[in-house]
């Protein structure tokens, strides 16, 4: 329009309005533009000088006072601060400095100067530096923007996978995860899933995942699946036990408290499987929010098996899950697919929906039946063991991994019994798979380090561990039980007929490769022919044949003996010691909260943990050692054979003997504890090994015998029969003439103990570790993540046996001074034999469990035989370095067990002189003053009928006169004690000595307090 036709639309508009409101309009206007004007040119004097030297204008607030820009003629300097220039780095006094991350999760320097290209500065509370703090992502997280929501989520995720790996340990005041729970970082995350963006909810369900579990220790508890035994699953539930009175108020707990609990139980309180399912129906993200999604469920299955039946009964999401990521259509499979399908996995297999049923199938056999039966996994799993893995619609990688995933999972199953009629249908299929690796698989180190042969011995690892597991299923159902007899024989000839053959000739073949070959021998090699020889094992356990042990015998004799004494095993012993996690001096980490553990694959520092470490030697020693130990039971020309263990395996036991390591207890462990136990029982079994390798053996199985978990309780009982407490074994390492006249022992006193050590040995396997407890966990595959025995485990029946006192009297039980007589005689074995073993534990727990011979029942410590074993038991024990200032394991107050003490010394003891002695050493005077004014102050009557005199005393007497006492209370009740005839030289020798001693040196410094003491 032309300026002229404006003009006249106006006027037309203005005569269309009232006059009146036209005036108000136009006096409005006026107001308004001389307020302005006020505001901007009349600015007081004072402010602008100070805000002019303050901060000098900026080029683009010169701009904008120039610029014609509507509503820009009044300037907020505030709102443009941030496009000035940064200020200067300020020097942060002391060490500690606010946390702040780039957007890949690293950690910055406080100093560090990066460029403001980089995006990491901004207007929050120090614009100088880079980076964003966990309160400022967690702040952004809740912006407005969704691009800002995103980044902050994605950043949030780096952070915690970093965190998870342990790369901040000692980075932070306070581990960052129990931080983030304390402060409502789970809540912030359901939040997120509820957004309307789904980029959004992508992001947090990634961030989510991140928070409840580490991909990296999901990858190292696949690589044992490639182990003997390594489909057993660790139980992840919550550490923290709630009592009764907790668990009645759990329903009224909120989230907040109850994350402190356990964090599982939050996220089904939230609905996260509801809110999985619904992003996975509805939303259809991409594939990496996809496997996020599955490792929440995956992580959550491993809380207990009350969850995982959650997540298999919740209505509809395992239908979702199986429909969509892990399909049965071989056409849909072998399609063609664009490149970007491969960021929308719908439609395809996704590997992690098998590790999610194996988790789920872990638990028990119900469970796995209902995932075969309902959602057809096994249909599943044998089309893609049997597809080929060029024609999927996946990377190459993915394809091949999805094969090992199958048959980890196959396997799984097969273990509760489940698939067997399947692996038979199939065995066809897989037999000239074998043949195959008869041909073209070698050990040779050129072909075995390219990747695609590593893919083919794992491969090959997972096939024969596979067969391995159904031997197992079916030699272990029914009514057999390890030794096949009728449909079993039948199976093993028939049905599976010519693996034996097959597999012997594999390993006949790969061990002249290994024993010619002059590198190192690589992990994946070893792992393929261990797993061999391991099916070989578990065949000739079950195989009842008449001419299975000369079988056994040739196979030994010709492949496995030359194997052991070959050189490249000897050299792979060398590397026991570097892969040790038994012998590791690496801390282990603290970075997760108890209501959300973890298995800890990285060490403290974030240093993964030995045993996970490359080129492990492990595995292929316990195959091998396994195979002997079966070759001895089975045969008798088993005693000729000169049987030469590496001399690094001695050297390697030597670094076992000192205290327990801190990654003793770590879930990866069991797979050391594997090789020693084969190894320990070698060293039983067979007797050609000299007293010091005897001698050490004995003293490893002491030491490692509370790192044993769960599932292991058979080699615990095996440990403590034929190991601790086997005579022969124990004369074989120790020269008893040489002890009893250095150690002044009482010969008939250790003869008796050493011909009864075969009953000690079943009385502690009966008594700790009962054979339902061992029958129900040997086939569990879900085992808790804590020890079998607890350090002081040879104290245990007396303890227990304490216990049951305070429950219910025991006085006219038969078995209690038996129990009690044998808990003595071990701990008097191994107090004398194995010193350095035995004082692992503090002293005054030794002292401690002792008390249980007093307090339990009212007569046990006047029994003679016990009395016997008790003197020098406590002799032993007062010559050590007692500390009662410190806290003792198991007792909440050391002052109260002492009082309980000293009431039973009151009531029953008739003054005995064993019970007197026990009662007198934390009297000592480097002993703190509280436990004398306990018994001078507080219990005359045990002063009374205390008459020990100094032949009966369990240290020399000094020990309760020096340093000469300064508490001037004790002091007084002395000088009283002797003045009342409570105490008097006659009767109480001991107790009149040491306090007309420490009277006479405090008279003689103190003369002028003489009248204080009243004498």
């Amino acid at each position: 329009m032309m300026d002229k036709d404006i003009l006249h639309e106006q006027q037309q508009l203005l005569q269309t309005l009232d006059p009146k409101l036209i005036a108000l309009l136009k006096n409005k206007k006026k107001s308004t533009s001389s307020s302005n004007q006020v505001m901007v040119e009349n600015p007081p004097v004072k402010e602008i000088s100070k805000e002019t030297e303050d901060e000098p204008e900026i080029r683009e607030i010169c701009e904008m006072k120039k610029s014609k820009w509507l509503h820009m003629n009044h300037v907020e300097k505030e709102k443009v601060r941030w496009m000035s220039s940064l200020p200067p780095l300020k020097e942060i006094p002391g060490e500690s400095f606010q946390a702040r991350f780039d957007f890949q999760g690293h950690l910055l320097a406080a100093n560090v100067d990066l460029p403001v290209t980089a995006g990491l500065h901004h207007h929050g509370e120090e614009p100088e530096r880079a980076g964003y703090s966990i309160n400022e992502l967690m702040l952004l997280s809740r912006s407005s923007k969704m691009q800002q929501r995103v980044l902050a989520l994605n950043t949030l995720a780096s952070i915690l996978e970093n965190t998870r790996l342990g790369i901040f340990d000692s980075c932070f005041e306070a581990p960052l995860i129990p931080v983030l729970l304390d402060n409502g970082f789970l809540m912030l995350l359901r939040f997120c899933l509820d957004d309307s963006a789904p980029s959004v909810v992508a992001a947090a369900l990634v961030a989510f995942s991140r928070f409840l579990s580490s991909p990296f220790d999901e990858t190292c508890l696949e690589r044992c699946y490639i182990w003997h035994l390594g489909e057993k699953q660790p139980n992840l539930c919550s550490r923290i036990q709630m009592d009764s009175t907790d668990q009645e108020q759990e329903a009224e707990m909120k989230d907040n408290e109850m994350s402190r609990v356990d964090v599982i139980k939050v996220c089904l309180r939230m609905d996260i499987l509801l809110r999985i399912r619904y992003i996975f129906e509805e939303i259809r993200p991409e594939a990496p929010a996809v496997i996020a999604g599955l490792e929440i469920l995956t992580r959550m299955a491993r809380h207990s098996s009350a969850v995982a039946q959650s997540i298999v009964d919740f209505p509809r999401l395992m239908d979702v899950v199986f429909n969509c990521f892990l399909p049965k259509d071989v056409t849909s499979l072998c399609t063609s697919q664009e490149q970007d399908r491969v960021n929308n996995v719908y439609g395809l297999p996704v590997r992690q929906v098998l590790r999610l049923a194996r988790v789920i199938a872990s638990w028990n056999a119900e469970l796995a039946t209902k995932l075969v039966v309902k959602y057809s996994l096994l249909e599943s799993i044998k089309i893609y063991v049997a597809i080929d893995t060029v024609k999927l619609s996946l990377p190459t990688q993915e394809a091949l991994l999805l094969v090992l995933d199958s048959y980890h999972t196959w396997r799984t199953l097969l273990r509760h019994g489940v698939g067997i009629e399947s692996f038979l249908e199939f065995y066809p299929v897989w037999f000239p798979q074998l043949q195959c690796y008869q041909s073209s698989i070698s050990m040779d180190s050129g072909y075995s380090n390219s990747s695609n042969a590593r893919f083919s011995h794992h491969l090959g690892s997972s096939l024969l561990l596979l067969m391995e597991a159904f031997l197992s299923a079916c030699c272990t159902s029914g009514s057999c039980a390890g030794s096949c007899r009728g449909d079993h024989k039948y199976l093993h000839i028939k049905q599976v007929g010519g693996l034996r053959e097959a597999v012997e000739i594999c390993v006949a073949k790969w061990t002249w490769q290994l024993r010619k070959n002059t590198d190192p021998i690589p992990d994946s090699a070893g792992s393929l022919l261990a797993t061999g020889i391991h099916l070989l094992a578990t065949f000739y356990t079950h195989w009842i044949d008449p001419q299975a042990p000369s079988l056994l015998d040739k196979l030994c004799r010709s492949h496995i003996l030359p194997l052991l004494h070959s050189e490249p095993m000897q050299e792979l012993a060398k590397l026991l010691i570097r892969h040790s996690n038994l012998s590791s001096t690496l801390q282990s980490c603290s970075r997760f909260p108890e209501s959300l553990p973890s298995v800890c694959a990285t060490a403290m520092g974030g240093e993964l943990v030995p045993i996970m470490a490359s080129s492990s030697p492990f595995p292929l020693f316990t195959s091998i050692f396994r195979l002997l130990r079966i070759w001895k039971d089975k045969s008798a020309s088993v005693q000729v054979v000169d049987l030469t263990i590496p001399s690094s395996c001695f050297d390697y036991l030597a670094n076992l003997t000192g205290p327990p390591s801190c990654l003793s207890g770590n879930w990866f462990t069991r797979y050391e504890l594997q090789f020693l136990h084969e190894f320990l029982m070698i060293c039983a079994e067979w007797e050609n090994f000299t007293p010091e390798q005897s001698r050490l053996a004995h003293q490893v199985a002491l030491t490692a015998i509370t790192s044993l978990g769960p599932g292991a309780e058979v080699v615990a009982v095996d440990w403590i029969r034929h190991l601790i407490f086997q005579k022969d074994f124990i004369l074989r390492g120790f020269d008893l003439e040489t002890s009893l006249s250095q150690l002044h022992l009482n010969e008939t006193l250790l003869s008796t103990t050493l011909n009864g050590l075969s009953q000690l040995g079943n009385f502690y396997s009966d008594q700790l570790l009962p054979e339902e407890s061992r029958n129900d966990l040997r086939t569990a595959l879900t085992l808790e993540h804590r020890q079998v025995l607890p350090t002081d485990w040879i104290y245990l029946p007396l303890v227990l046996l304490y216990q049951r006192d305070l429950e219910k009297p025991l006085e006219g039980k038969t078995n209690i001074a038996e129990t009690a007589l044998f808990s003595l005689r071990a701990v008097y074995v191994l107090l004398f034999l194995q010193p350095t073993w035995f004082f692992h534990v503090q002293p005054t727990e030794h002292y401690a469990r002792l008390a249980c011979t007093f307090l339990a029942g009212n007569d046990l410590f006047l029994d003679k035989t016990i009395s016997d074993y008790m003197w020098p038991i406590l002799r032993k024990l007062a010559r050590q370095h007692l500390d009662f200032s410190r806290p003792v394991s198991g007792v909440d107050d050391f002052i109260d067990l002492y009082e309980r003490l000293i009431d039973q010394f009151e009531a029953v003891s008739y003054g005995s002189p064993l019970f007197a002695a026990f009662l007198l050493l934390p009297l000592q005077q480097h002993q703190p003053v509280r436990f004398r004014l306990k018994l001078w102050c507080e219990h005359p009557n045990a002063l009374r009928i205390l008459t020990l005199n100094d032949q009966q005393m369990l240290h020399s007497l000094d020990h309760w006169k020096e340093p000469t006492e300064t508490n001037e209370v004790l002091l007084m009740k002395y000088a009283a004690s002797i003045r009342s005839g409570t105490i008097t030289s006659q009767r109480n020798p001991v107790l009149f000595g040491i306090a007309t001693h420490h009277i006479k040196y405090y008279a003689e410094r103190n003369p002028h307090s003489l009248d204080k003491l009243n004498l």
